[in-house]
């Protein structure tokens, strides 16, 4: 097992065969004819003069702004290269932040072109909300974070433990199928957001908070 540690918090990787969770390199409605609506989606991108494009809400790395109120991270910067190819102009961009309950209606109502968001490809997805992957930005785990002083080495070490998680994820799913499977019982929290989560785990409301690796090492 891995751990990093700060003064407060340390991030621990299970050692467990979790999900392989991956966050969408973009994502567009899939219809039955997906080249057709993919068209139109490229069509009205153009003629608007601007691509509109979901993002994660202020995760640090991946999607936030600075003190200037300028967009930087991994998945701003996609979004930029998408306009400077479709736009010729890499800031013909509308940045929209979305919790994670909201990013799938948003992509739905065509409220943005593209969706990033640190989403994870998953076949109930493709086949119920009717959307499409076609390719991958980044590849990433789920990761368990807890407070140093709790000195927690193991997954079964939290057993009957409150665990923090951003509502409507595979990370509640997984977290939940994981510890039913080896017999174990746990209470997840539910939040609305990463930010969320990460405070209520440092204000003691949870002994853990669990998400992909890469948004607990902002998070920290």
């Amino acid at each position: 097992m891995k751990t990093h540690e700060s003064n407060a918090l340390q991030f621990r990787r299970p050692r467990m065969k979790l999900l392989a969770r991956c966050a969408a390199l973009l994502v567009l409605i899939l219809v039955a004819l997906p080249q057709v609506e993919s068209a139109e989606v490229l069509n009205g991108v153009k003629s608007r003069g601007q691509l509109r494009c979901g993002v994660s809400e202020d995760i640090p790395g991946f999607s936030e702004r600075d003190a200037n109120g300028y967009w930087r991270g991994l998945e701003v910067d996609f979004c930029r290269a998408v306009a400077a190819a479709v736009l010729n102009d890499p800031e013909k961009v509308e940045f929209v932040p979305l919790q994670t309950t909201a990013r799938f209606p948003a992509l739905q109502t065509r409220r943005v072109d593209l969706l990033l968001a640190n989403t994870t490809w998953t076949l109930t997805r493709e086949a119920v909300l009717r959307v499409r992957f076609p390719g991958i930005l980044l590849y990433d785990g789920q990761g368990f974070m807890v407070a140093a002083a709790a000195k927690v080495a193991t997954l079964a070490e939290l057993d009957g433990a409150t665990i923090c998680v951003e509502k409507g994820t595979t990370h509640q799913r997984t977290l939940e199928a994981h510890f039913k499977a080896n017999g174990r019982s746990v209470k997840p929290l539910l939040m609305a957001s990463a930010q969320k989560a990460a405070a209520a785990l440092f204000a003691g409301q949870c002994q853990a908070y669990t998400a992909d690796s890469g948004e607990l090492a902002a998070m920290r």
